[in-house]
């Protein structure tokens, strides 16, 4: 009796359960590859933060250029 229940549980296992498994986590590997909208949003963010800090940089450089000329020697 016990061989009777165990041959389908074994086949349903093998042929409906591991193939569930594997294709279930390659759907979820798939989509948490791609970026999402709030992702790009936020990078979006953190680009324009980057560029006004390039930017203010920039401005911080050429103010001290212009007090002293040799500030960048010293470094």
């Amino acid at each position: 009796m016990e061989d009777i229940l165990v041959a389908p549980l074994v086949v349903g296992i093998l042929f409906i359960g591991l193939p569930w498994l594997v294709l279930h986590y390659l759907t979820r590997w798939r989509t948490a590859a791609t970026l999402t909208r709030e992702d790009e949003n936020l990078l979006d963010e953190l680009y324009d933060l980057a560029r006004r800090l390039e930017d203010r940089m920039t401005t911080i450089e050429r103010i001290i250029a212009a007090d002293d000329p040799n500030w960048k020697k010293g470094a």
